[in-house]
């Protein structure tokens, strides 16, 4: 018996020694045997030659637990076995490295992947891949990014293949019941024919605000199904583009027209409701659908970057021209801020081209939209709402469906911004007769918070409606893409063609303006900082704008000047 001890003894030491943990199965004497029965040995493994396994797949400890070798318990302790009534203890192996090369013992048989326990082989602290991830890793092989020509690919690579192409019919049909709004179309002519025959200005204004929310929702609708035959990162930033259509004709109108403050106080109510009317509205709706929003945390975290570095670029003129404004010659004031201005609408282009070029080629697998709607978010009960199987057999499938065709939303687009452009100037023209008709309506507040609302619309409704289906990384970018494409491009581009057009246009906003701004984009980087987001962020970021629209409400006309001078054309 001392020998049998000593063998099992020694085969553990061995075992340690190659690095496996292996089970002895050893059996101790029956008390009914005879004293001369034979003890059965415990079999030790024989030493086959060394085979390479050729399976990539599987790691390198898999490969050491396939069939042939004896395989590791769960516990890492040290188990008690009893030899002839004596229990001993067999030592754990040692967790430091894996065996010499020349002491492996391969199996017999090269292991498949079917009887290889990959669970047990894989490390426990191994993250599971989400499900957008392993769709995405199916679509775009990781060689497409090595080449120019995949990662072209992947921009107009739709996030789900698309449904049957509707006829012009069925397209004609989508557009006019789009939206009840769609009635208000019906004040586009009424609009035009008062400003024709020169009629009351309060009226041209009110009958041209309401022609221009269809039409902006309409701009919406077509940008939308253009979006869906693209990735996110392209359907964003085509939302954020189009979106801002109206937006940009209200200011270039404007600009035309000489009317500096317009164009400021109008681009600059555009990033607030952006960001907070339009943003909050999108956490409102998507958090009561879903319990909470996930979305990147690194994009969030850029876009609090580039709205800060936007802020930065109109801080700097209001400081310059509150502490230096006095100390300066007559004059040479408005000759530093047109310079200062301009060198600094040059730089926000280049961000704003750089910003680009990493969204959508160094880093396009960053901006992949994050569907929450999918069957995992579904188990963890991530929805407010309670969940019936009808409802859960239409939000989670693997098509889109688009409701106008390629041809019908390229055209609405083009009819859409032509439309938009003749009712907007009719608003423009209208608005000083209003503000003199009516002395009670501030001028700051039609400019700050109506005209941005009426010009917003599409994204609005765009946001929104992704938000509820459960994309929120495209909401995300459609609102605060569209703020970073106003602060970084538009507003910087209005500077440069007013420079070229002999208009004196800077970066100097209002002060209460710019400091409005420039506590909302704190605002909204608290609520985005960590890539979550729930219903009560909302609430407080539509609050915050409804403060800021009655601040607003009696805000007195101001003009803003340098050195005591106004900047005229």
């Amino acid at each position: 018996m001392s020998d049998h001890n000593s063998t099992s003894t020694n085969a553990t030491k061995n075992n340690n020694n190659y690095g496996f943990n292996m089970h002895q199965s050893v059996i101790a004497e029956d008390d009914d045997e005879p004293p001369g029965s034979p003890q059965p040995q415990p079999s030790l493994p024989t030493r086959q030659p060394r085979r390479r396994n050729t399976s990539p797949s599987l790691p390198m400890k898999a490969r050491m637990q396939a069939p042939g070798l004896i395989r590791q318990p769960p516990s890492r302790q040290g188990s008690m076995h009893s030899v002839d009534g004596n229990s001993m203890m067999v030592r754990p192996p040692r967790r430091t490295s894996l065996p010499p090369p020349h002491l492996v013992v391969e199996p017999s048989e090269k292991a498949s992947p079917q009887e290889v326990d990959i669970e047990a082989a894989a490390p426990a602290n191994t993250t599971p891949a989400s499900p957008q991830a392993v769709d995405y890793a199916a679509k775009h092989p990781r060689g497409n990014f090595t080449s120019k020509l995949g990662r072209i690919t992947a921009l107009f690579t739709p996030v789900k293949p698309l449904g049957p192409t509707p006829t012009y019919r069925q397209s004609a049909i989508a557009a006019i019941r789009y939206t009840p709004l769609n009635i208000c179309l019906l004040f586009i002519p009424v609009s035009w024919a008062l400003h024709f025959t020169h009629q009351s200005d309060t009226l041209i204004f009110v009958f041209s605000a309401l022609g221009i929310i269809p039409l902006a929702a309409l701009l919406g609708l077509g940008t939308e199904q253009i979006a869906l035959r693209t990735s996110s990162s392209v359907g964003g930033l085509l939302n954020a583009t189009l979106g801002n259509v109206v937006e940009m004709i209200i200011a270039g109108i404007a600009l035309k027209r000489c009317e500096l403050e317009l164009v400021q106080s109008s681009l600059l109510g555009g990033l607030l409701s952006n960001l907070l009317l339009v943003l909050g509205m999108a956490f409102l709706v998507g958090g009561y659908r879903f319990h909470q929003q996930e979305f990147q945390p690194l994009v969030a975290q850029l876009n609090s970057s580039l709205m800060t570095v936007a802020v930065i670029s109109l801080i700097v003129p209001a400081a310059f021209h509150g502490y230096l404004g006095d100390r300066l010659p007559q004059g040479e004031e408005v000759t530093i801020l047109l310079e200062l201005s301009r060198g600094s609408a040059i730089i926000l282009i280049l961000i704003y081209i750089a910003y680009l070029f990493f969204q959508f080629y160094s880093h396009n697998h960053l901006f992949l939209d994050t569907l929450q709607s999918s069957p995992s978010s579904i188990n963890n009960s991530t929805s407010s709402l309670p969940i019936d199987p009808t409802q859960s057999s239409e939000t989670i499938t693997s098509h889109e469906y688009a409701e106008l065709n390629t041809p019908t939303a390229i055209f609405l687009l083009v009819a859409s911004t032509a439309l938009a452009y003749e009712t907007a100037e009719n608003l423009v023209s209208s608005l000083e007769g209003l503000v003199a008709a009516n002395p009670s309506i501030s001028k700051e507040w039609l400019t700050l918070i109506i005209i941005p609302i009426i010009s917003n619309a599409a994204e609005h409704t765009t946001a929104v409606v992704v938000a509820s289906k459960g994309k929120f990384d495209l909401a995300m970018s459609v609102a605060v893409g569209s703020c970073i494409q106003i602060a970084l491009f538009v507003i910087p581009l209005l500077v440069l063609v007013a420079w070229g057009m002999g208009r004196p246009l800077t970066l100097l906003f209002d002060e209460v303006e710019t400091l409005v701004l420039f506590f909302s984009v704190i605002l909204v980087k608290f609520s985005v900082e960590d890539g979550k987001s729930h219903w009560m962020s909302g609430v407080v970021l539509v609050a915050v704008y409804i403060i800021i629209a009655l601040s607003f409400w009696n805000f007195p006309l101001t003009e803003r000047l340098v050195q005591g001078q106004h900047l005229s054309c």
